[in-house]
C-alpha cells in the first residue's frame, strides 16, 4: 500500500494552494492510500478557519480531518489555535523542539509531500 504524507505549512487563506491540496487528499484517501497530515506553521489556522461550518471549504476539511496525524504545539500556540485543535479532538505533537519530527513517518516509509 502507498503512503503519502501531506506537511502542510500554508495558511488556509491561500484559497488555490488550500483547495488543491485538499482535493488530492481527499483523492488519495477515496483510493485506498494511506493518507496522514501534519499542519505546521500558518497551516495550523486550518482548525479555526476550516472548521467553521460556514467556510466554503469546510466539508472538504471534514473528509480529510480524521488523517490529520498531529497539529504542531509550537505553531498552534503562536497562532492561538491550540484550544480549537484540542476541542476538535485533533492530536498535538510537540516531539521536536516543540514541532512534529518528520523521522518517524520517514522510517514507516511515507512519500512526503509539502504544501
Amino acid at each position: 500500500m502507498s503512503k503519502v504524507l501531506f506537511y502542510v505549512l500554508t495558511d488556509p487563506s491561500n484559497s488555490m494552494v488550500t483547495y488543491h491540496f485538499l482535493l488530492n487528499a481527499q483523492d488519495l484517501k477515496r483510493k485506498g492510500i494511506d493518507v496522514k497530515i501534519i499542519l505546521e506553521g500558518d497551516a495550523t489556522k486550518y482548525v479555526t478557519k476550516l472548521g467553521d461550518t460556514n467556510h466554503p471549504l469546510n466539508a472538504m476539511y471534514q473528509n480529510i480531518k480524521s488523517s490529520i496525524t498531529a497539529v504542531c504545539k509550537g505553531c498552534a500556540i503562536a497562532t492561538r489555535t491550540l484550544e480549537a485543535a484540542e476541542e476538535q479532538g485533533l492530536p498535538i505533537i510537540s516531539n521536536l523542539e516543540n514541532h512534529v519530527a518528520l523521522e518517524p513517518y520517514v522510517k514507516d516509509g511515507y512519500q512526503i509531500i509539502f504544501v
